[in-house]
């Protein structure tokens, strides 16, 4: 059994098990803080005397969730060690003055398969930005949950955006990003600069140099995969070495941030049974000339939730199977937000099911073999290019969806049709044909716009 033990004990925080325990429930008993389970948090990585209580924030966050996940992944930031790439500890143990944690050496070797991360023990022998993260997980009750400790080096965004897209894919999964923000700047001058970057982070869709967040890369690709997906953003608190004893001259910031999931397991099953509710009513019923009926107790009471409220668009997709090879039933939806989420997932299931004129409506006989899809669609955004091949090089394959607007022609492809399309060309082509153009046609009117989408699936 390999042992990783502490590089920074003595120097970033008591080594004595006694009085740096002390010292950390001091600070989570001084900062509170209570709301939704996280995903993934950041928080800062400097001594527990200067960023302790900011972190305390995130980790209060946590606590009443630790024990409903599997493995917590810290991604922290390479200070000693030069590379390009996500290194991974070969080891079994990380051993604290707080006691032992096991390291999820079978998780590791999954993502070592993947070419997402890779051994560099030499990243992790002097590195502080995981290491001060682990007192205050043993404090919160860490104790039965392994961790994935990652030292993130000057990767390509595209290396870490696929890592973490691999990681929070996993339910099981919590993500801790270890990041300070800016460093050695006046008081003044960081608290402005800081701020900036703050907002930028809640934006959810930009990209961080050095100077901003030691832990930028981590950070970039996060965001990176945030702007694909809807998730809640928000600033648990701030403030800098100069409010916690440092010198006011020259500054380093400290932030916590928490990201939960809009669309979690329960509120993804709610958005299918409401479809599929609407549509099983509106057969009973025998009526469809009024779409969208609220009729049935069940689908109010879901509707009644904060998030069936929200303004969002969204498409309803009907599939049947034969022969095992899925097949399009009926497809409905709206691009641009047209009133709730609620109220598109109810119009848009019943338009899909009996107003798709690409389909007879959907019969009783066939309601038990339909495989629903729901996609959440993100705000479309113009697509700048004077080209085929601009267009070609601008997209994201497997996460874009296209609009193609020329004069009184426009179609559009959903994300998911990358699974058919898989090639670029393929898809653009196949969607002038879908919008009434020539596969080859081009024009400098054309007008083009790309969104995200969030499928949910009975059986995806």
């Amino acid at each position: 059994m390999k042992v990783k033990n502490c590089a920074v004990a003595g120097h970033f925080y008591p080594r004595q098990p006694a009085e740096l325990r002390q010292l950390i429930n001091s600070l989570l008993r001084a900062n509170p803080q209570w709301g939704d389970k996280p995903k993934a948090v950041i928080v800062p990585h400097a001594a527990p005397r200067f960023s302790g209580a900011i972190a305390a924030l995130g980790f209060n966050r946590i606590r009443p969730f630790i024990h409903e996940f599997k493995r917590v992944v810290i991604l922290g930031p390479a200070h000693r060690v030069a590379f390009n790439y996500v290194a991974a500890l070969d080891a079994d143990i990380w051993r604290t003055p707080l006691g032992d944690i096991t390291i999820d050496r079978h998780y590791t070797e999954q993502l070592i398969s993947r070419k997402r991360v890779q051994y560099l023990d030499q990243a992790h022998e002097e590195e502080h930005s995981i290491e001060v993260q682990l007192p205050f997980l043993q404090a919160i009750g860490l104790a039965q949950v392994p961790i994935l400790p990652l030292v993130v080096g000057a990767a390509e965004p595209a290396l870490t955006r696929h890592l973490i897209v691999d990681i929070l894919s996993d339910a099981d999964n919590l993500l801790i990003i270890s990041s300070d923000l800016s460093h050695f700047q006046p008081y003044q001058q960081a608290i402005k600069f800081d701020r900036a970057t703050i907002n930028t982070i809640l934006s959810k869709n930009a990209q961080f140099n050095g100077q901003q967040a030691c832990g930028c890369y981590p950070i970039n690709g996060f965001l990176a995969h945030l702007a694909t997906q809807q998730y809640d953003a928000q600033a648990l608190g701030y403030c800098n070495s100069g409010d916690t004893g440092g010198s006011k001259d020259s500054v380093v910031g400290y932030a916590s941030f928490a990201f939960t999931e809009i669309f979690n397991q329960q509120t993804r099953a709610h958005i299918l049974a409401i479809v599929r509710q609407t549509i099983t009513q509106q057969i009973r019923n025998s009526d469809v000339a009024e779409l969208g009926t609220k009729d049935d107790d069940n689908i109010k009471e879901f509707l009644k939730r904060a998030i069936f409220q929200r303004p969002y668009a969204c498409f309803v997709t009907l599939n049947t199977f034969n022969g095992g090879q899925k097949q399009l039933r009926g497809c409905i939806g709206n691009l641009q937000v047209n009133g709730t989420l609620g109220e598109s997932l109810v119009k848009n299931a019943a338009l899909a099911a009996f107003k798709d004129t690409r389909f007879q409506p959907l019969a009783a006989a066939e309601l038990a073999a339909i495989e629903i899809e729901v996609s959440i669609l993100t705000c479309p955004q113009p697509l700048l290019v004077s080209s085929e091949e601009q267009l070609i090089e601008s997209l994201q394959v497997n996460v874009d969806g296209l609009i193609l607007r020329y004069k009184e022609h426009q179609a559009t492809f959903l994300p998911a049709v990358w699974a058919q399309l898989t090639n670029p060309i393929d898809f653009i082509r196949q969607l002038k044909l879908k919008a009434g153009l020539a596969a080859d046609f081009w024009s400098q009117d054309i007008v083009c716009f790309t969104y995200q989408a969030l499928k949910i699936a009975e059986k995806g």
